[in-house]
């Protein structure tokens, strides 16, 4: 069987167009939609990088008030540093008097006393003792009491140049004694001794 249209080609034409436009008008609803949908996941990515940088930024601003903090410390060590090294500067060459003094009364014979100690760190140590004396001790052979003071004086390592000023024979609470006078030098930690190791005489001694 043969079909035969009858419709004037106008309206032929006119349907086929409406037909297609169908076609058209769902192809580009397809393409919207997929066009909202690449821009919906668009956003959401560009969403979710912000926030990641957000994080980041969050991050990096806590890792710089942590290391604020810690610059305070460093601060704070470096001049705790500085403040041992100046006390350290200051304290070299100081002598150490009451250690002095306590070494100097450990070594003492039994049979002599301090009776005054005086101490300079540039005119050097003074010290006025007394030894025990025999009536029948012999002024050649004698002061031995007061010869062991100064050698145990000289064994001492503040104490350099360890000098006999005087050395006389008299009386104390009717007892015979010596009194005698020792100067020496200060060794002040951090100086250098003198080159040729030669003791000199500590200044008022008279040698």
């Amino acid at each position: 069987m043969v079909r035969i249209n009858l419709l004037p080609q106008e309206i032929i034409e006119k349907r086929r167009f409406e037909h297609n436009i169908r076609y058209v008008v769902l192809g580009g609803i397809a393409v919207l939609v997929v066009l909202f949908a690449a821009y919906g996941l668009l956003v959401l990515q560009v969403g979710q990088r912000n926030a990641e940088l957000q994080d980041r930024q969050q991050t990096a601003a806590n890792l710089r008030e942590q290391a604020e903090a810690f610059r305070i410390f460093e601060e704070k060590e470096s001049d705790l540093e500085s403040r041992l090294l100046l006390a350290e500067q200051a304290l070299t060459g100081r002598v150490e008097w009451g250690r002095l003094a306590n070494e100097v009364s450990l070594i003492m014979p039994a049979d002599v006393w301090v009776v005054t100690l005086t101490g300079d760190e540039e005119q050097g140590v003074t010290m006025f003792a007394r030894a025990v004396d025999s009536e029948t001790d012999v002024p050649d052979v004698g002061h031995k009491a007061v010869a062991k003071t100064l050698v145990r004086l000289t064994d001492l390592n503040q104490l350099s140049s360890v000098w006999l000023s005087s050395s006389i024979k008299t009386e104390y609470e009717e007892q015979p004694v010596i009194d005698f006078t020792v100067t020496t030098a200060v060794e002040r930690p951090g100086l250098d001794e003198d080159a040729d190791g030669v003791p000199a005489p500590p200044p008022g001694s008279g040698q």
